[in-house]
Parts: C-alpha cells; sequence; structure tokens
C-alpha cells in the first residue's frame, strides 16, 4: 500500500472506532445496559444501584425494590402515558434499535434482551404490574414502567 492508502485506511479505521460505543472489555451488553441505567438515578443513587447488581442476592433485592423506585433524576425522566406503539416511536426517533434489554421485578422478564415493540405490548400495553426498566442505548436511552399508572418515564440523557 501506497503512503496515502495506508492513511487513508487508518483514518477510516479511526473513524468507525470514534462511532462505536465504548464497552469495558469486561461487561458484556446485558451488564452495560443494567450499569447505565444508574445514570438515570440522582447521584447517591448510582453508586448503590451499581453495586447492586452483581452479587444474585443483592440484585434480586435490587429487583424487589423497582416498585418503590423515587430516585429517578428528574433531569432525565420525562413523564409519559403513551401506548407502546407511540413509545416505540418516541424511542427510535431518539436513537433505539429494534432490540432492547430488560432489568424488571419480573423474573420471566429480568436480563431479558427482547425486540422493542414485544417489550413494550408485553409491558406498557399489558399494563403489568412489575416495575420494569427497558434500555435502548445503555445509559442514554430507556423507559422506566413502574406498578402504579403515573409511573411511567421516558429516560434521555441529553447529547
Amino acid at each position: 500500500m501506497a503512503g496515502s492508502e495506508v492513511s487513508r485506511a487508518s483514518d477510516e479505521t479511526f473513524e468507525q472506532t470514534q462511532r462505536q460505543t465504548w464497552q469495558a472489555p469486561w461487561m458484556d451488553e446485558g451488564e452495560e445496559h443494567e450499569r447505565g441505567l444508574a445514570r438515570f438515578l440522582v447521584g447517591e443513587w448510582r453508586a448503590r444501584f451499581r453495586e447492586s447488581l452483581a452479587p444474585a442476592k443483592r440484585r434480586d433485592t435490587l429487583r424487589s425494590q423497582l416498585p418503590h423506585l423515587t430516585h429517578l433524576d428528574p433531569r432525565f425522566a420525562t413523564s409519559t402515558h403513551e401506548s407502546a406503539s407511540a413509545l416505540a416511536a418516541q424511542l427510535r426517533e431518539k436513537g433505539a434499535t429494534d432490540r432492547c434489554y430488560l432489568l424488571s421485578e419480573d423474573p420471566d422478564l429480568d436480563g431479558r434482551e427482547l425486540p422493542l415493540d414485544e417489550a413494550l405490548a408485553a409491558i406498557a400495553d399489558a399494563g403489568s404490574r412489575h416495575a420494569t426498566f427497558i434500555s435502548c442505548v445503555p445509559g442514554k436511552l430507556a423507559y422506566f414502567h413502574g406498578t402504579e399508572s403515573g409511573d411511567r418515564y421516558l429516560l434521555e440523557l441529553p447529547g
């Protein structure tokens, strides 16, 4: 390869790397989504949330506390009462793909990756009584569905 071709190839590789979302080498995609959800909580609760994810016993405690979650950061949480299809459209407009990751009080949903439409239909339209986070873009875009009808939030970090 000539010098300019090598330089151009290096520039393209650098640009591709810059566009990719950074992920710690020890984290799988589910862990990245879960840890990213902590960014939507008020400061003092972020570390506690992250620490509760890994050990099975602490994770079960965290999941059982989701219905009582009152620590969403109001700067990033917008109350919503949209249907699943309207929520899906909103989330896609903001960068969501067709797949999402769930952190849920419901053991049948917890830790699963699902199609976004399917997850929202099962949770938002079905009126789920289980508190659930749907993570669309790790640490940047999510939906929280609480157990009470007014506990539904679109979660988005600016930028």
